[in-house]
């Protein structure tokens, strides 16, 4: 009997415990009490705990056992350091129940009594979990996930099969990362195969041995005028509004044309449609902003950014005389139309270059320009069509040479060329896949251009930068791509431009063809050749001085030609070498240490050829470490008066670049080495005019970035040295009486920066 009484005893208390578990488990979690609260860490509970008064159950109540009660959770998956809400995350419940979050990052889960775990999951991010109670009605719970480090690191870009001939693409936060480059996007391409740099840090490059004022450079189909700020030379558009840049060193798409070098295009980026962000960056000669917000029920998006350079106040401290500045501004809307979305870029870039001392009249260079562009794309049959109109101004001054003028009174000289012009620029094209076989894009584009009051001197010297004219450019092209038996890619495209310049008049043909065959699982080989035609142009782009000497010089013109071979190696390497031959007929500087820039006689048309080998070798960018090695072997050659042959100013015979860098955890560690062998250059002081090559110059550039990740917002700092080896650059040369002298500067440009994005 004592027995049978002990048991029914142990019997209550256990019916006693289970009712006090159903009334306050977990009361001391302080998710429960709380109601949830952010989870980017655990949150500790408390041991659940039989809190009832077991005197208080007398008897176990009859009828069948009854459902135990649940509550509903609501809560929401964000990512770390930002206020995107993660869609199509899995949140998951003691292991068992699993939801997903929808397009807005939400989930509800349904709680059952006891203390649980609670987990969410998402692709690229670190999981995080947290311990939570059942009492009370809990507020949504936060949860952060962070990104990994691999996830922040460059991107691995796979060539589509069909992409036409050799292209490097960087995209996303690559984009902003490559060690020397300043943060810059542009400044990047200077590291690549076929790229030489004419003389650092100046942002002046020679693509395959053809002029610099032969690389065309565009930002979503907008043709940009100048593409570098003075000084240090970032580019005239926030780095942080790009979303990709593609490089082509040659045999660029048919739906670009008017230049025969390579082609740098660009594009811009819709921002999240979600909430508002805000982003600012500084660095020691500039500071930038960018801001996006949806509206109209997030049906468009609006972004605005710029910078401002304080370059003038630093400059202040070591030269006096001298002033330096530049800002620029975009402006980027986007919004759903009917079946498809139209957007409207704008961007503005200012640069000025002034002598303090009020009686120089010389040191005066100002450069202004704005472009916007309305796009429209939409679906049409099969395929898309987009439309785009767009207009710009532009104003710039520079200063002449002392004896541009020096046959005419000293009343009728200038001593600055000031240009004015204003432009329209439309485009249309239509795109169309039939299948899994054949592709067909076609269009349109033109651009007209007015120039206004450049010079009030009538010289019949004068060339035509210095003269009103109007210049009209206007291009048709048709593009196939052929998928032929899953191994080979044919693109044949075909474009016809037609050139107006005042009276004069002249068209070119443009046939393209480029290809790629695969040969085995890893291995491709691809070419390309085309002809490719540009309007004259000076050594270097400058807003308002171009589309000029259509009369006098006739069209520069190029056949270039590419065969390469693509491979993948050991331990994750990728790669590409490629030859080239280029034949052109090009614009050069007659005499390179003239500044007669107005006169007739300042260009000269001269034979080109250009032929090389490109090596580079790339290691995947969501690797711990990555980057690549180039190196462009190449020959520079032109026809020079009386039928001699020699290197052209931009002939760089060897070409290394090795950019590297190496993630720690949140840390990336960045390093850059150059090397490439010097530049054929007159001596001066010599008669008969000497020339022989500058010295080989190398330098090494070094960067370390830390990023910091908070709840609502990221904090990225970086410390970089360009040329910490500080190697001199040569210049020129010269015969004294000791000796040949070289001139030049040693510069080493250090640069602490750091961005909050919220």
């Amino acid at each position: 009997m004592v027995g049978i009484a002990a048991l029914n005893i142990c019997g209550l208390l256990i019916l006693s415990l289970l009712a006090a578990d159903g009334t306050d488990a977990g009361a001391a979690s302080d998710a429960a009490r709380d109601g949830g609260g952010d989870a980017s860490a655990a949150i500790p509970s408390a041991d659940a705990g039989a809190t009832a008064d077991t005197a208080k159950v007398s008897q176990v109540p009859a009828g069948p056992p009854q459902a135990l009660p649940t509550r509903i959770v609501f809560g929401e998956v964000l990512e770390r350091g930002t206020r995107r809400r993660l869609g199509e995350a899995d949140v998951v419940l003691d292991d068992v129940a699993t939801t997903t979050t929808d397009s807005g990052g939400q989930f509800q889960l349904s709680l059952p009594p006891g203390r649980h775990r609670v987990r969410a999951v998402a692709t690229g991010f670190e999981p995080v979990e947290i311990a939570i109670g059942w009492k009370g009605q809990p507020n949504p719970l936060v949860f952060r996930l962070k990104r990994r480090d691999s996830e922040h690191a460059y991107e691995t870009v796979v060539r589509p099969d069909g992409a036409p001939a050799p292209v490097f693409t960087l995209q996303k936060e690559e984009l902003t990362r490559v060690p020397g480059a300043l943060g810059d996007p542009f400044r990047a391409i200077e590291t690549l195969p076929g790229v030489a740099t004419v003389a650092w840090p100046f942002p002046i490059y020679a693509i395959r041995g053809t002029n610099p004022g032969n690389t065309g450079y565009f930002i979503d189909d907008v043709r940009v005028p100048s593409l570098f700020h003075f000084a240090l030379g970032p580019a005239v558009v926030h780095p942080y509004i790009l979303d990709r840049l593609d490089f082509y060193a040659g045999g660029y798409p048919a739906r670009y044309g008017r230049f025969v070098g390579g082609t740098v295009v660009a594009s811009t980026h819709a921002p999240p449609e979600d909430l508002v962000h805000l982003s600012v960056d500084a660095r020691l000669f500039d500071v930038g902003v960018l801001a996006s917000a949806p509206f109209d029920e997030r049906r468009g998006t609006v972004t605005l950014s710029g910078r401002y350079s304080y370059t003038s106040a630093l400059l202040s401290l070591f030269n006096s005389d001298l002033s330096i500045a530049y800002s620029d501004a975009q402006l980027r809307v986007e919004h759903t139309l009917g079946p498809g979305r139209i957007t409207l870029f704008a961007f503005g870039s200012s640069d000025a270059l002034d002598s303090k001392d009020p009686t120089n009249t010389q040191d005066h260079l100002h450069m202004r320009f704005v472009r916007a562009l309305l796009k429209y794309v939409a679906p049409l049959g099969p395929g898309r069509v987009g439309v785009s109109v767009g207009g710009g101004l532009d104003s710039s001054r520079a200063p002449l040479d002392s004896g541009t003028f020096s046959d005419l009174p000293s009343s009728m000289i200038d001593s600055t060329l000031s240009v004015r012009s204003s432009s329209t620029e439309d485009r249309l094209w239509y795109r169309v896949s039939a299948g899994r076989v054949v592709d067909l894009e076609a269009g349109v584009d033109e651009e007209t251009t007015w120039y206004l009051g450049a010079s009030s001197n009538s010289n019949p010297a004068v060339g035509d930068l210095a003269r009103d004219r109007t210049v009209v450019l206007t291009g048709a092209y048709i593009g196939l791509t052929l998928r032929l038996g899953g191994r080979l890619v044919l693109i044949p495209a075909f474009r016809e431009d037609l050139y107006k310049e005042g009276a004069a008049m002249a068209s070119s043909p443009g046939p393209r063809l480029s290809g790629r065959l695969r040969l085995g699982e890893a291995l491709w080989i691809n070419g390309a050749i085309g002809h490719y035609t540009q309007l004259p142009s000076l050594p270097l782009q400058v807003s308002g001085f171009e589309n000029f000497g259509l009369l006098e010089y006739g069209l520069q013109s190029a056949w270039q030609s590419s065969l390469g071979v693509e491979t993948q190696l050991p331990l994750g390497l990728s790669l590409e070498a490629t030859g080239f031959l280029q034949r052109s007929v090009l614009t050069d500087v007659r005499d390179p240490n003239s500044g007669d820039y107005l006169l007739d006689d300042y260009l000269v048309r001269r034979q080109a050829l250009a032929y090389g080998a490109e090596v580079l070798i790339r290691r995947p960018m969501n690797a711990r470490l990555y980057g690549w090695l180039s190196y462009t072997l190449s020959r520079s050659l032109r026809l020079f008066e009386g039928g001699n042959i020699g290197p052209s100013s931009w002939d760089q015979t060897h070409v290394f670049n090795l950019v590297l860098g190496y993630r720690i955890g949140a840390w990336i560690l960045g390093g850059r080495g150059h090397l490439n062998t010097g530049r054929p250059a007159k001596i001066d002081g010599t008669l008969p005019v000497e020339a022989t090559r500058l010295p080989l110059y190398y330098q090494i550039d070094l960067r370390i970035e830390r990023r910091f990740v908070l709840d609502r917002w990221t904090l990225n700092g970086y410390v970089e040295v360009l040329n910490a080896t500080l190697n001199r650059q040569v210049t020129g040369l010269s015969q004294e009486a000791t000796g040949l002298h070289e001139t030049g500067y040693t510069v080493a440009v250090p640069s602490i920066g750091v961005r909050a994005e919220f």
